[in-house]
C-alpha cells in the first residue's frame, strides 16, 4: 500500500503515526512545504516570549522520527495538484507521486485584509517561524507591535510578546475580543486584565490604514480617526483553510471547499482513497450537526490519528467535534468549549454567574450542555467537558459549578487540566 501524506503539522504527523502502526509495510511519503515539519504553530507565541528555545517549536524530531517511521520525506516541496484518476500527486519540484491512500492536511492561510497600506515593511501575519523571527527582528531599535484582531491568537501572542518587553497594542473590529470564545462580559473582563498590566487594548474600532514612512510601518489610522504609532504590525484577523490542492478535483465532482474541504466522520472526502484532517478540512460538529472549520490543535491531531486508521483499513469514527480553547493571559486562566457566546433564546438557556472565583458561564440546548466559558477558576474545564461529551441532561445548571464537582465528575479535587488533557 502506497500512502501520501500532504502536510508536516500535527494532523499530518499524527497520521503517519496512526498509518505505521496498522500497517508496518507501507510505503509512507510525507510531503511538507516546511524545511521543518512537526513546527509547532501552538509555541510560537511562546517562544516570542523568550522563555523557551528554538528546540522547543519542534514536536518531533524530524530526522530520528523519519527513521522511526520508515518514512520517504519530501521537504520543502509543495503538492501542486493532484490527478485522482491516475492517483498521482504533482509536486513543486516536478516529482510525481502515486499514491493508494492519500491524505490532504496543507492546514489554514493568514487572511491579509487589503487596507491602504497593508503592503508596507514591517506587516505580518503570525503563522510560520519566519514571521515570529520577522516580528522579533525586523526593527533593531525596537517600538510598538501593534496586533490588527484581538481573537485568540492576538490576545496571546500579546500578551508573550509584552513578557519580552515589547510595548503591544491591540485593535479588535467587532464589540468583543475573541467572539467566538467570549461573550461580552467575558470580553469586558479580559480587556480590563490585559490593560491593567499595560497592553493597549481597543474594541469596535478596527484598523483602516497602516501608515509608513520610507516604506516601513510607522503606525495604524483606526476606523474611528485615531493615529496610533506602531513600528511592527502583526494580522492577525484570522485564516482561511488551505483547500488548493483538491479545490478542482472537488468541483468537478460537485463539492465546494468553501469552509474547507467536506469530510465524514472517517475523515473520507468524496474522492475515493482521499482523505482531508486538520485545519484545511470542513467537518460536523457533534453538538449542532452544523459544518465548521476546527483550527485547533487537539482536533487537529485526533482527525489526523482517525484519518491514518482508516487510511490502512481501520474503521474509526472522528466524535466529540466542537471548538475547545485554553489560555493563560497575564496570570488569568481561561477555558471554553462547544458555544459559550451564545445568548439565552429559542430552545437556548444560559447560566452565569461572577464571584471570586472568576467568571463562569454554561450554554445548554434542550437541557444538554453545549458550551462553557472558564475565566479565573478552570478546575472544572474536565467536568464539563464530560458532561458534554456523554450529553448529559441537566436539571440544574448551577450544580456544574458546584462545590460538589467531586461527586459529580468522578474526578478528583481539584484536579487541574491542560489543553492537551481534556481532551484525554
Amino acid at each position: 500500500m502506497r500512502y501520501v501524506v500532504v502536510g508536516g503539522g500535527p494532523a499530518g504527523i499524527s497520521a503517519v503515526e496512526a498509518i505505521r502502526k496498522a500497517d508496518p509495510a507501507g510505503t509512507i511519503t510525507l510531503v511538507a512545504a516546511e524545511a521543518r515539519p512537526a513546527l509547532s504553530p501552538v509555541m510560537l507565541s511562546y517562544w516570542a516570549s523568550g522563555r523557551y528555545p528554538e528546540e522547543r517549536l519542534l514536536f518531533r524530531e524530524r530526522d530520528s522520527w523519519g527513521e522511526q517511521q520508515r518514512l520517504e520525506l519530501r521537504c520543502g516541496r509543495r503538492a501542486t495538484a493532484i490527478d485522482p484518476e491516475r492517483h498521482v500527486v504533482s509536486l513543486s519540484c516536478g516529482e510525481a507521486v502515486q499514491y493508494d491512500r492519500l491524505l490532504v492536511a496543507t492546514g489554514a492561510l493568514p487572511v491579509i485584509p487589503p487596507i491602504p497600506g497593508i503592503a508596507s515593511k514591517g506587516v505580518y501575519p503570525f503563522r510560520s517561524f519566519a514571521d515570529a523571527q520577522g516580528i522579533l527582528t525586523c526593527r533593531p531599535g525596537g517600538g510598538r507591535v501593534a496586533l490588527m484582531g484581538g481573537g485568540f491568537i492576538g490576545i496571546k501572542l500579546a500578551c508573550h510578546l509584552q513578557e519580552r518587553g515589547i510595548e503591544c497594542a491591540v485593535f479588535e473590529k467587532e464589540p468583543r475580543l475573541a467572539s467566538r470564545i467570549f461573550d461580552q462580559r467575558g470580553s469586558d473582563i479580559v480587556k480590563a486584565h490585559l490593560r491593567a498590566h499595560g497592553i493597549m487594548v481597543e474594541t469596535g474600532t478596527g484598523v483602516r490604514e497602516v501608515e509608513a514612512a520610507e516604506g516601513w510601518v510607522a503606525g495604524v489610522r483606526l476606523e474611528d480617526g485615531r493615529s496610533v504609532p506602531a513600528q511592527v504590525l502583526v494580522a492577525a484577523v484570522g485564516v482561511r483553510p488551505n483547500t488548493a490542492l483538491l479545490d478542482a478535483a472537488l468541483g468537478a465532482v460537485g463539492k465546494t471547499t468553501r469552509g474547507g474541504i467536506p469530510v465524514n466522520d472517517r475523515m473520507e472526502t468524496a474522492l475515493p482513497g482521499v482523505y482531508a484532517a486538520g485545519d484545511a478540512a470542513a467537518t460536523v460538529d457533534s453538538l449542532t450537526g452544523a459544518s465548521f472549520n476546527n483550527a485547533v490543535w487537539p482536533a487537529a491531531t485526533r482527525q489526523g490519528a482517525v484519518a491514518g486508521a482508516n487510511m490502512a483499513g481501520g474503521q474509526r469514527r472522528y466524535v466529540h467535534n466542537f471548538s475547545l480553547n485554553a489560555m493563560n493571559l497575564h496570570g488569568l486562566q481561561v477555558a471554553s468549549a462547544g458555544h459559550p457566546y451564545d445568548q439565552a433564546g429559542e430552545e437556548i438557556a444560559v447560566y452565569q454567574e461572577e464571584g471570586p472565583e472568576g467568571y463562569r458561564k454554561a450554554v445548554l440546548k434542550a437541557g444538554e450542555l453545549i458550551g462553557f466559558l472558564l475565566i479565573g477558576d478552570a478546575s472544572r474545564a474536565g467536568l464539563l467537558l464530560s458532561r458534554m461529551r456523554r450529553r448529559d441532561r441537566i436539571a440544574d445548571p448551577a450544580e456544574l459549578f458546584s462545590r460538589n464537582r467531586h461527586a459529580l465528575s468522578g474526578l478528583p479535587p481539584n484536579r487541574g487540566y491542560s489543553h492537551g488533557s481534556l481532551w484525554e
